[in-house]
């Protein structure tokens, strides 16, 4: 959710002083330090994620990693028929029925059973957990061919999506809108994600270990100057600090010499 000024936005109104936007995104994990946003799908604040899910899941040889906002009975049944692969957490409410347990392999880990879901008939992969909080996880996947461990980390690494919105909202300032119409808002979140990955496309060409964020600020700061001099500001080392240094006291002044001609009082200096 992205919020929005209540006295300019009008039309993006969810409650009394709340207005937003959503970016309903596939992000696609290229490993645990990369990743990049697939397709996005903009929306008004009332529009709920399983209600998007429709534009986001396609049918592919992806296993989609989805928290519970987007499964409904409805999603499921057709991911199922579909053959979608997908791990993803339920609410409580959804119903489903026993077929098969298997023995956890993890301490955490309460039941790992092949269920069925709703009336559908395709078999389907159940895992309930706990994590170190004592919080209940149920987790609903096609992938039986994983151990219940592989599938817990495939659900963990599904943060990197919270951390990638967290590095949108704050350092693409994508909290100052340029426009309160509905185009000029999609406009900007388009124009975010074509910031991000343009930045990361050049960072892995370029091979620096920095991360996405001081890279971009200095892609920012060079943007035209030649790849080579980018290169070379990029690779420049910082200049060590010596600390704080001591001031030099400065050496005892000599008695002047006045001479004999002039009259001196000689007077000293108040501290």
């Amino acid at each position: 959710m992205l919020r929005l000024p209540e006295n300019l936005c009008d039309w993006t109104y969810i409650s009394q002083g709340h207005n937003g936007v959503k970016m309903h995104t596939r992000l696609t994990v290229v490993s645990k330090d990369i990743c990049f946003p697939d397709k996005i799908v903009p929306s008004t604040g009332k529009v709920s994620d399983f209600e998007s899910s429709d534009f986001l899941i396609e049918e592919d040889e992806t296993t989609y990693v989805m928290d519970r906002g987007y499964p409904s009975k409805k999603n499921v049944t057709d991911w199922l028929n579909k053959g979608i692969s997908f791990v993803t957490r339920i609410t409580k409410n959804l119903v489903l029925y026993t077929v098969k347990k298997y023995t956890p392999t993890l301490p955490n880990v309460v039941r790992d059973e092949i269920v069925n879901f709703g009336i559908s008939d395709i078999p389907v992969r159940y895992i309930e957990f706990t994590d170190d909080k004592d919080r209940m996880y149920r987790i609903l996947t096609t992938r039986f061919d994983l151990t219940d461990e592989e599938i817990l980390e495939i659900y963990k690494n599904r943060w990197i999506i919270e951390l990638f919105f967290k590095w949108i909202k704050g350092h693409l300032k994508f909290t100052k809108i340029w426009s309160t119409k509905p185009q000029g808002i999609w406009n900007q979140m388009f124009l975010a994600l074509i910031a991000y990955s343009a930045s990361l496309i050049i960072k892995l060409q370029i091979g620096t270990s920095k991360t996405i964020w001081p890279f971009f600020r200095l892609l920012q700061t060079y943007l035209y100057l030649s790849r080579k001099e980018f290169v070379k500001e990029l690779n420049r080392k910082k200049k060590k600090s010596k600390g704080p240094q001591k001031v030099p006291i400065p050496p005892t002044k000599k008695e002047p010499v006045y001479g004999d001609v002039a009259l001196v009082r000689k007077t000293k200096k108040k501290k």
